[in-house]
Protein backbone atom coordinates (compact mmCIF):
# COMPACT_ATOMS: atom_id res chain seq x y z
CA UNK A 1 0.00 0.00 0.00
CA UNK A 2 0.84 3.58 -0.99
CA UNK A 3 1.19 5.97 2.06
CA UNK A 4 -0.52 9.10 0.97
CA UNK A 5 1.37 12.14 0.84
CA UNK A 6 0.61 16.07 0.68
CA UNK A 7 1.47 15.76 -3.31
CA UNK A 8 -1.11 12.65 -3.50
CA UNK A 9 -4.22 13.72 -1.96
CA UNK A 10 -7.40 10.81 -2.25
CA UNK A 11 -9.84 11.42 -4.50
CA UNK A 12 -13.16 13.05 -2.52
CA UNK A 13 -16.54 12.32 -3.48
CA UNK A 14 -18.20 15.78 -5.24
CA UNK A 15 -20.91 17.08 -3.07
CA UNK A 16 -24.05 16.44 -4.55
CA UNK A 17 -25.73 19.38 -3.02
CA UNK A 18 -23.45 21.23 -5.55
CA UNK A 19 -23.77 20.11 -9.15
CA UNK A 20 -26.28 22.15 -11.17
CA UNK A 21 -27.59 20.40 -14.75
CA UNK A 22 -26.53 21.30 -18.22
CA UNK A 23 -30.42 22.73 -18.99
CA UNK A 24 -29.76 25.06 -16.00
CA UNK A 25 -26.26 25.99 -17.17
CA UNK A 26 -27.39 26.73 -20.93
CA UNK A 27 -30.71 28.35 -20.08
CA UNK A 28 -28.51 31.27 -17.88
CA UNK A 29 -25.85 32.06 -20.51
CA UNK A 30 -28.73 31.65 -23.19
CA UNK A 31 -29.91 34.64 -21.11
CA UNK A 32 -27.05 36.29 -20.70
CA UNK A 33 -25.87 36.44 -24.45
CA UNK A 34 -29.52 38.16 -25.20
CA UNK A 35 -28.46 41.05 -22.78
CA UNK A 36 -25.36 41.48 -25.02
CA UNK A 37 -26.31 44.50 -27.65
CA UNK A 38 -26.08 44.62 -31.41
CA UNK A 39 -22.12 44.10 -32.49
CA UNK A 40 -21.23 42.63 -28.39
CA UNK A 41 -21.33 39.48 -29.12
CA UNK A 42 -18.36 39.81 -30.88
CA UNK A 43 -16.81 41.76 -28.98
CA UNK A 44 -17.20 39.55 -26.36
CA UNK A 45 -15.83 36.10 -28.66
CA UNK A 46 -13.07 38.32 -29.43
CA UNK A 47 -12.27 39.05 -26.16
CA UNK A 48 -12.87 35.69 -24.31
CA UNK A 49 -11.63 33.40 -27.59
CA UNK A 50 -14.74 32.07 -28.02
CA UNK A 51 -15.93 30.42 -31.70
CA UNK A 52 -18.53 33.20 -32.77
CA UNK A 53 -20.72 31.15 -34.65
CA UNK A 54 -21.20 28.72 -32.12
CA UNK A 55 -21.99 31.59 -29.67
CA UNK A 56 -24.41 32.86 -32.00
CA UNK A 57 -25.96 29.05 -32.31
CA UNK A 58 -26.06 28.71 -28.56
CA UNK A 59 -27.49 32.49 -27.94
CA UNK A 60 -30.16 31.15 -30.91
CA UNK A 61 -30.58 28.09 -29.45
CA UNK A 62 -29.72 26.08 -32.75
CA UNK A 63 -26.62 24.00 -31.23
CA UNK A 64 -26.15 20.44 -33.09
CA UNK A 65 -24.40 18.96 -30.02
CA UNK A 66 -24.25 19.79 -26.63
CA UNK A 67 -21.25 22.16 -25.49
CA UNK A 68 -21.02 21.21 -22.23
CA UNK A 69 -17.05 22.81 -22.15
CA UNK A 70 -17.92 25.34 -23.89
CA UNK A 71 -20.78 26.54 -21.09
CA UNK A 72 -18.08 26.14 -18.99
CA UNK A 73 -15.41 28.87 -20.16
CA UNK A 74 -18.86 30.85 -20.54
CA UNK A 75 -19.20 30.10 -16.87
CA UNK A 76 -16.16 31.10 -15.85
CA UNK A 77 -16.41 34.51 -18.23
CA UNK A 78 -19.09 35.32 -16.01
CA UNK A 79 -16.94 34.59 -12.76
CA UNK A 80 -18.40 31.51 -11.98
CA UNK A 81 -15.24 28.57 -11.61
CA UNK A 82 -16.78 25.25 -12.22
CA UNK A 83 -16.09 21.88 -12.89
CA UNK A 84 -17.92 20.12 -16.19
CA UNK A 85 -18.35 16.23 -16.22
CA UNK A 86 -20.69 14.01 -17.54
CA UNK A 87 -23.82 12.71 -15.53
CA UNK A 88 -22.99 8.63 -15.03
CA UNK A 89 -26.50 8.23 -14.19
CA UNK A 90 -28.02 10.19 -16.65
CA UNK A 91 -30.98 8.73 -18.60
CA UNK A 92 -30.92 10.97 -21.50
CA UNK A 93 -29.81 13.94 -23.50
CA UNK A 94 -31.05 16.22 -20.75
CA UNK A 95 -29.62 15.26 -18.05
CA UNK A 96 -26.37 13.82 -19.66
CA UNK A 97 -23.50 16.61 -17.80
CA UNK A 98 -23.53 18.32 -14.97
CA UNK A 99 -21.11 21.47 -13.61
CA UNK A 100 -19.77 21.18 -10.02
CA UNK A 101 -19.64 24.44 -8.24
CA UNK A 102 -17.05 24.69 -5.72
CA UNK A 103 -18.79 26.26 -2.76
CA UNK A 104 -22.42 27.12 -1.19
CA UNK A 105 -21.54 30.75 -1.74
CA UNK A 106 -21.07 30.16 -6.04
CA UNK A 107 -23.66 27.96 -6.23
CA UNK A 108 -26.04 30.22 -4.31
CA UNK A 109 -25.53 33.30 -6.22
CA UNK A 110 -25.62 30.90 -9.37
CA UNK A 111 -29.21 30.23 -8.61
CA UNK A 112 -30.22 33.20 -7.38
CA UNK A 113 -29.54 35.02 -10.56
CA UNK A 114 -31.20 31.81 -12.56
CA UNK A 115 -34.26 32.25 -10.29
CA UNK A 116 -34.42 36.16 -11.03
CA UNK A 117 -33.94 35.21 -14.80
CA UNK A 118 -36.70 32.27 -14.82
CA UNK A 119 -39.17 35.31 -13.05
CA UNK A 120 -38.74 37.21 -16.28
CA UNK A 121 -39.32 34.70 -18.29
CA UNK A 122 -42.57 33.77 -16.46
CA UNK A 123 -44.06 37.31 -16.28
CA UNK A 124 -46.64 37.59 -18.57
CA UNK A 125 -46.20 40.18 -21.62
CA UNK A 126 -46.95 43.64 -20.87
Amino acid sequence: MVPITEAVQPLGFPDPSLFVLYADVLRYIQYRLKLLGHGQVKAFCKQYLFPYTTVVNLKNSTLKRKEHLLLQRFLAALSFETTASRNPLSNGEEDRYLFLFPGKEELGKFKEQLAYIDSLTKAPPH
